[in-house]
């Protein structure tokens, strides 16, 4: 039975809490060489007053305004030399993007932090993993994910179900080139996976052409990388739509997600927050009439308190909770 099944940053955080706590990406990479003194001031100003330096996605709203301004005012062609933007704000829109990939890429690369395993790449245990890769092969279901990071590509391209010339997911890569016709099956075999929010892999090629870096482009020296973080969504949840509507890559999974839900005869979600209406939308106008299971993490709340909520995020009766006190031990996947 094909199913979508739709993942939240709750999973890495049942890994390590440290490696994929945003605020504390978000703390490293500001202080860090991405940005010059200069870009900082200026995103600074785009900030809530009295906040010295972004943290959350929650703070971002008024920056991703001034980044789309810039942006649409770049796509002017001036009559002069003269340009409606100065030489700060013609390149204000990449110091964000940058960013952005900066932070994408320390949760793609995430290491351990805790004590006895140190330095180690954060991975999804084999025992969560395992089952979950075998339920995908076997119900040929699709897979969505809002993070950025690389647990999910890391097990289903170890356990043979994606980077393969006839793979059980199609991503709508090949040979490291996007294409929309890429993600159509042969005789509708297997799944699609779909980054609704992006990843750092992703850059610009040309005008509407996309290409993925490579893993190992990602732990080298990033600092002379161009066209990058374009296809990552760091922004406020009121912002988050207008950023997929500014990415056709992003466009056409979210496209792929109204037809994988379609399809579907459920919906799961495990990891996920349910902040983000514009997915909470999409689940509730097309899965009205199919079963939808949450899976969350035990300490989001009392099961009272949670239901209510989930159901009201998602239209309906048809939620069911599942509270875990890890959610890495759900395998019940059928």
């Amino acid at each position: 039975m094909r199913k979508v099944l739709i993942f939240g940053n709750g999973l890495g955080m049942a890994i390590s809490p440290v490696a994929y706590d945003l605020r504390t990406v978000m703390t490293r990479v500001w202080g860090g060489a991405t940005l010059s003194e200069e870009q900082r001031q200026l995103m600074i100003a785009c900030l809530p007053e009295d906040v010295a330096q972004p943290t959350s996605e929650e703070q971002l709203a008024t920056l991703q305004d001034t980044v789309a301004a810039c942006e649409t005012l770049l796509s002017i062609r001036p009559s002069s030399r003269q340009h409606w933007l100065t030489p700060q704000g013609q390149s204000f829109p990449d110091a964000v993007h940058r960013f952005a990939f900066e932070v994408a890429r320390e949760m793609y690369t995430a290491t351990h932090v805790e004590e006895g395993a140190e330095g180690e790449l954060c991975k999804l245990p084999p025992e969560f993993s395992g089952p979950l890769s075998d339920f995908v092969r076997s119900s040929q279901s699709h897979v969505a994910t809002l993070n950025y990071d690389g647990l999910l590509s890391t097990a289903f391209r170890s356990a043979g179900i994606v980077g393969n010339e006839n793979p059980v997911l199609r991503d709508g890569f090949i040979d490291n080139t996007f294409s929309r016709t890429n993600l159509f099956r042969k005789s509708e075999f297997g799944g699609w996976y779909l980054h609704l929010h992006g990843s750092p892999l992703f850059r610009d090629k040309g005008k509407e052409t996309f290409g993925k870096l490579s893993e190992r482009t990602l732990k080298r020296d990033t600092s002379r990388l161009v066209n990058v973080g374009n296809h990552v969504v760091l922004t406020h949840a009121l912002q988050k739509p207008n950023v997929i509507g500014g990415s056709l890559l992003l466009q056409t999974y979210w496209e792929f997600l109204r037809l994988a839900i379609d399809e579907a005869a459920e919906v799961v979600l495990l990891g996920y927050s349910g902040n983000d209406n514009h997915l909470n939308r999409l689940i509730a106008q097309r899965a009205a009439d199919k079963p939808i299971r949450v899976i969350e993490w035990l300490g989001a709340g009392a099961a009272a308190i949670r239901e209510p909520f989930w159901r009201t995020q998602l239209g309906g009766n048809n939620v069911t909770l599942v509270q875990k006190e890890n959610v890495l031990n759900f395998v019940d996947w059928t």
